[in-house]
């Protein structure tokens, strides 16, 4: 696999990450793990550090392909 190709499904993985985290906010939706229910907040840094991840990584894919 091509550094550009990794680049350009890393960032698209990160920014599906951080829109599943996003509509999770977006519609208050619960999450329970082993009993204890998740509160919203860590989404909110979860959205964050995706959303930064994403466009690190489809940066690094433009200048690779130059």
């Amino acid at each position: 696999m091509s550094q550009r190709m990794f680049n350009l499904v890393a960032g698209l993985l990160f920014g599906l990450f951080a829109l599943v985290h996003a509509v999770r906010i977006a519609t208050s939706s619960g999450f329970v793990v082993a009993g204890w229910g998740l509160p919203t907040w860590p989404s909110a840094i979860a959205v964050l550090a995706g959303a930064y991840l994403a466009l690190a990584a489809l940066r690094l894919n433009k200048s690779a392909g130059s």
